[in-house]
């Protein structure tokens, strides 16, 4: 296999759909990345939309792939992309998550949570997957629906530069993005996305942007989180969100 297949790196379609087949056992059967490429364009078609953009990368000497399409629904603002993952080593199931992409910045985030179609076991045949995928498909225009309504709302929450610093120590601490990137952040919010949320927000999926696509969901679900718990306590209380007030939010919605 080349070093092409190695990796984190983007690659091609070509290289995903040229990667060897694994021989399936008796209980697991793991389905080529070629056939869930597939099965998800014909997914995406059969509920109207079509891809505009494509981009993927591979890992685990090509047993992982992830992917990312960009669909020919959209606004001014941005589009609707979701991400796809499969593997050909038992580390994860077939899934599919929402995604939007901001036009001017390229910004991609995704909801982090992962629709699976199913585990890589017996059975699973070409048709099968068709229609998993079709049914996914159909599963995810709400979630793409209810994703970017969040994601434009952000713009409503002012943040005061209290907030931002709570939420800024809030990512780094869990690794969104590490303290090195802080003037980055610092100059991003300032002069490009402004003071909101949806600034916040932006800065953040900005400076994530040269991150691999393998761990960009993770990223994106912590980050989301994040953002939701802040939202939470603001609308639980009149008063001024404090440090306390905001971790003791944290813990409870993660209880």
């Amino acid at each position: 296999m080349s070093s092409s297949l190695l990796g984190n790196n983007r690659v091609s379609e070509a290289e995903v759909i040229s990667v060897p087949d694994v021989p399936f056992t008796r209980t697991f059967h793991p389905v080529p990345h070629r056939d869930v490429i597939q099965a998800v364009r014909e997914g995406i078609q059969a509920v109207g939309l079509n891809i505009v953009k494509a981009e993927y990368v591979l890992a685990a000497e090509g047993n992982k792939m992830f992917g990312v399409y960009d669909l020919s629904q959209k606004n001014s603002e941005l589009c609707w992309s979701i991400g796809i993952r499969n593997s050909m080593n038992k580390s994860m199931s077939l899934g599919i998550t929402a995604g939007t992409r901001v036009f001017v910045c390229e910004n991609l985030c995704f909801s982090g949570e992962f629709l699976a179609f199913r585990r890589h076991t017996s059975g699973l045949d070409v048709d099968e997957l068709a229609f998993l995928a079709y049914r996914s498909m159909k599963a995810m225009i709400p979630k793409l629906h209810a994703f970017q309504a969040w994601h434009t709302g952000l713009r409503k929450y002012p943040l005061s530069e209290t907030d931002l610093k709570i939420l800024l120590v809030e990512i780094m601490t869990n690794n969104v993005i590490s303290p090195s990137k802080f003037h980055e952040f610092q100059g991003l919010y300032a002069n490009v996305y402004g003071d909101s949320l949806w600034g916040f927000h932006e800065t953040v999926t900005d400076i994530l942007k040269d991150n691999s696509l393998m761990t960009l969901p993770k990223k994106n679900k912590v980050l989301n989180q994040t953002i939701n718990t802040y939202i939470s306590s603001l609308n639980s209380s009149n008063d001024r969100l404090s440090l306390g007030d905001f971790y003791e939010q944290r813990s409870l919605l993660r209880l």
